[in-house]
């Protein structure tokens, strides 16, 4: 098969070499020129990785390797980046033995861009699949470019490829325990044809991103919607340092239409939108205005409804699991499963107090956690949450426990699920909201004190690994006491969070 060349002409202009591209770079590229320079030139810029986004990639490893199961019997290279010449030549002896069904981590070099591919398994008559793993449950845009690159850099080193596919969960498969079911756990989609079709045009993309490179200083490109599709870029806070005080971007609800003509008439800040712009709903007008103003939109209907809420008020908020390797028995790839829930519970006459449960190993959590929560709840009275998860979460456990059905439908009955981002969400902003209606962000503002930050357990996907990994009884049981305390501490907070919400709301909002 001919190949289309794409090392590109352009004329060094301050560089005597420009570094080679790679799959992921190339993905940088296609994602924003000004991030593909950034990644080749000054990494070490890159936004910190939080514990929840290093939780996603050290998934996405271990899918990749449960994955090889899928085509047993292959040899593993070099899985090192630095020794991609290595890997490629261990690649190649690889290749040349028969008796090897399958490679992982193949490497491969051709027109200055280097590859890994996940597993090349050997077909028949001298061909090869090459197949590319990924931890969801099913084709995107995104990943035609990934396979489009191997194609490419593979044919062009030699390799006849017969079908180039993506391995990815299936969500259907339902593990019952002991091991898993490899041929079930995931599904193939062959992709070869639409890889054909979208090489020129993404080869031709890749030509053009080497220009850029031989500069001195990266492109100049506006920080837009691009910034965080198909991923969040690890730069994002290198291009938004400094700039305006209320970013466009933190306008609520921003539609593709309403960034080009804010882009048109070079509109950057929050503030500097007109009275006659025509287009905002409510919220962005309230948004705008109370931005402007420098001060706090209160509609006087909040404490109206807030005064409105029957004693005992129950707080009350869920943690949820959703692994794409399923841990629970009876679950499937990324089913949500809830773990745990706390609840504070608020008396007429002011007074507090606590309810909360916890499961702790890796049996179904489903039926005492429900059975905990009719308990606590089963008394009269509001109960306040933060969106509508806990309703969600408690109707799928109405389907999955049908004997306990009743009783759970009958705590969303007469109205008793009040809630609060709702309630904040239509009657109030403050300005240094900055457009998000996150607990995280609302409660410093308007209610102060105690925070997240001191907690070992910061946010919800923290609060899911904590879990995964409390559970798992090869975990040192210091590590995995420390864990429990942290989860305890963490969904406590959530609720106690609400409380100080509603009561500084009500009070003096």
């Amino acid at each position: 098969m001919s190949q289309i060349p794409i090392w590109g002409e352009a004329t060094p202009a301050t560089r005597t070499s420009i570094p080679a591209l790679s799959k992921s770079r190339v993905s940088a590229g296609l994602q924003c020129l000004k991030r593909l320079y950034l990644e080749c030139y000054a990494r070490d810029t890159r936004d910190p990785i939080d514990a929840s986004r290093q939780a996603l990639f050290d998934a996405g490893r271990q899918v990749g390797e449960v994955a090889r199961g899928r085509f047993p019997g292959g040899a593993l290279m070099i899985d090192d980046p630095q020794r991609h010449d290595e890997a490629a030549q261990a690649t190649r002896e690889a290749m040349a033995n028969p008796s090897l069904p399958a490679i992982y981590e193949a490497a491969f070099t051709f027109d200055r861009i280097r590859v890994r591919v996940d597993v090349l398994a050997r077909a028949t008559n001298g061909d090869w699949d090459l197949v590319e793993v990924k931890s969801s449950t099913g084709y995107k845009e995104e990943y035609l470019a990934d396979l489009a690159v191997q194609v490419h850099v593979a044919e062009g080193s030699g390799v006849s490829l017969r079908r180039a596919s993506l391995l990815h969960m299936n969500n259907q498969y339902r593990w019952e325990g002991g091991p898993y079911d490899l041929g079930r756990l995931f599904a193939i989609q062959d992709l070869t044809e639409s890889v054909r079709e979208a090489m020129p045009e993404l080869l031709a993309e890749v030509a053009e991103m080497r220009a850029p490179l031989w500069a001195a200083s990266p492109p100049e490109v506006a920080i837009g919607p691009h910034c965080r599709r198909p991923y969040v870029c690890p730069f994002y806070g290198t291009c938004h340092v400094g700039g305006t005080e209320h970013p466009i971007e933190t306008l609520p609800r921003m539609t593709p239409r309403l960034r080009r003509d804010f882009a048109a008439l070079g509109i950057v800040d929050v503030r500097d939108i007109p009275d006659d712009f025509e287009g905002l709903s409510p919220l962005q007008l309230r948004v705008r205005d109370s931005t402007r103003a420098g001060v706090p939109f209160v509609d006087p209907a909040l404490k109206r409804l807030l005064d409105a809420v029957p004693y005992p008020i129950h707080f009350l908020d869920f943690e949820t699991c959703n692994p794409a390797l399923p841990i629970i028995p009876g679950t499937r790839p990324f089913q949500q499963t809830p773990f745990q829930w706390s609840d504070h519970v608020l008396d007429a006459d002011g007074s507090m107090s606590h309810r909360e449960y916890l499961h702790v190993d890796r049996t179904d959590p489903c039926r005492p956690l429900a059975v905990a929560l009719i308990d606590a709840l089963r008394d009269s009275g509001a109960i306040v949450v933060y969106s509508g998860f806990e309703e969600r979460m408690i109707r799928v456990l109405a389907e999955t426990l049908p004997d306990l059905r009743e009783p759970l439908l009958d705590l969303l009955v007469q109205h008793r699920i009040v809630d609060l981002h709702k309630l904040i969400h239509e009657h109030y902003y403050h300005p240094a909201f900055m457009g998000s209606f996150s607990i995280k962000d609302v409660l410093p503002v308007v209610a102060g004190g105690e925070g997240y930050d001191s907690l070992m357990i910061k946010d919800g996907s923290q609060a899911a690994l904590a879990f995964i990994e409390m559970t798992d009884p090869s975990k040192p049981a210091a590590r995995r006491a420390a864990l429990r305390d942290g989860l305890l501490a963490y969904c406590r907070l959530d609720t106690e969070a609400m409380t100080r919400l509603f009561r500084t709301l009500k009070e003096d909002p």
